[in-house]
């Protein structure tokens, strides 16, 4: 057992190392997700049973590609454990803010294959289930990646169905936790009206750090979500002259994918709007980014 991480009350991650698993045709490291009360001491109670059943449900429901599959449990009486895979690649955050010196940075094929793989599993959990399913929490901690840096949306602690159905309110209170920087203003100013336009606007934020390699929480520029919003203009203007000072240094032959890299700036504050009525749908959103894939010129781009 080599790393952890505290995800919520009572809840806490563990990436494990399986000795001889390839062996038998075992995944060889394991994502374990721990549910007890917030008092450990405390055996397991039905809020703690249901808390877990209610992630296991949800997922049984939503089985895509790019969404992290459940394959076990384990119940003991301190602690009920979700067994998952864990995608080899770590998480996105990993690799645009903490990968170490040695390893290359995401190149921009990689980066928009990222941002259709997240666009894919939001646009089945939106659109290709019997009941939309709104995550609540997509960041790039919970963004993973398998060998072939596929997308695995992952912690779906947080998720509610939609029982009313899309563009309906949502009944939640509280932002989930570890969310700042990508949670829409609405959590903040009218919570008894989310919708799954709260997804959209995370998926924004995500789109904005693949083009720009900045924190959305950092330091020096704020909410990256505010600084795209209030300096779009400026980079897109006169052919791009200025739109290279935004893009992520690190990304290699920047020349060949500027534009490809601005259309997908332009998807990422579209997304990020206040009103959550002018964000596109997850439909409209991955229809863009495969339109934008490979595809010239800049000026028709933005017009997707």
């Amino acid at each position: 057992m080599w790393a952890s991480r505290r995800i919520g009350e009572g809840e806490q991650l563990y990436v494990v190392h399986v000795q001889g698993a390839a062996g038998i045709g075992l995944p060889t490291t394991l994502l374990i997700k721990k549910f007890q009360n917030a008092n450990p001491a405390l055996l397991v109670d039905d809020n703690v049973k249901n808390r877990c059943k209610s992630e296991m449900i949800l997922l049984a429901s939503v089985c895509h590609d790019n969404i992290i599959n459940v394959l076990h449990f384990i119940q003991r009486e301190d602690a009920i454990m979700l067994v998952y895979e864990y995608p080899v690649n770590g998480s996105l955050d990993y690799w645009l803010h903490r990968r170490e010196g040695g390893e290359q940075p995401l190149s921009w094929p990689q980066r928009i294959a990222i941002a259709v793989g997240m666009a894919q599993g939001l646009c089945h959990l939106h659109h290709g289930c019997n009941r939309p399913v709104v995550h609540h929490n997509i960041n790039s901690n919970n963004i993973l990646l398998d060998q072939e840096q596929n997308v695995k949306i992952s912690s779906f602690g947080a998720a509610q169905m939609s029982i009313a159905g899309l563009n309906q309110p949502l009944p939640i209170a509280d932002i989930p936790v570890g969310n700042f920087g990508y949670a829409a203003p609405e959590y903040g100013v009218a919570a008894s009206q989310l919708t799954e336009k709260v997804d959209i606007y995370s998926f924004g934020v995500l789109l904005l750090e693949l083009v720009t390699g900045k924190l959305a929480n950092g330091a020096a520029d704020g909410l990256l979500a505010i600084w795209a919003q209030d300096n779009c203009n400026e980079l897109m203007a006169n052919h791009l002259k200025m739109f290279n000072t935004g893009v992520d240094k690190g990304i290699p032959h920047q020349a060949r994918f500027m534009e490809e890299m601005a259309a997908v700036f332009r998807l990422g504050v579209d997304c990020t709007v206040g009103d959550p009525k002018q964000r596109p749908s997850m439909q409209m959103a991955l229809k863009r980014l495969r339109r934008i894939r490979g595809r010239g010129p800049f000026l028709g781009l933005l017009n997707l």
